[in-house]
């Protein structure tokens, strides 16, 4: 069980690093803020690259799981950051992602 909570911890930690990193990219480039803030975005992108090695798993399926996760993560950053709630097919959408994620990852083999 630790081992389940630590990787999910990373997984979302990964998630948050990406799409923070990307955020800031996004509005050095579409809402023509500064520079710092896009090489900061980059810094930040960079470092989502670091922590997903700190994951057990082989690269493909610690990748294919994450993508779950990211898909998830961005309806939540969605909902705390840019203020859109999401509409019941997100919903649905992120539970049956989370299905397939805890399936390849964590099912017993």
């Amino acid at each position: 069980m630790v081992e389940v909570a630590s990787t999910v911890g990373v997984f979302f930690f990964a998630a948050l690093l990406e799409i923070g990193g990307g955020y800031l990219v996004w509005k050095w480039l579409r809402d023509h803020k500064g520079k710092v803030l896009g090489l900061i975005g980059g810094l930040v992108l960079f470092s989502y690259g670091i922590v997903m090695t700190l994951q057990p798993a082989d690269f493909g399926k610690v990748y294919a799981t994450y993508g779950g996760i990211f898909v998830v993560s961005s309806i939540i950053w969605g909902y705390w950051v840019d203020k859109k709630r999401p509409d019941r097919y997100e919903v649905i959408g992120s539970v049956v992602v989370l299905i397939g994620v805890t399936i390849m990852f964590y099912w017993p083999r």
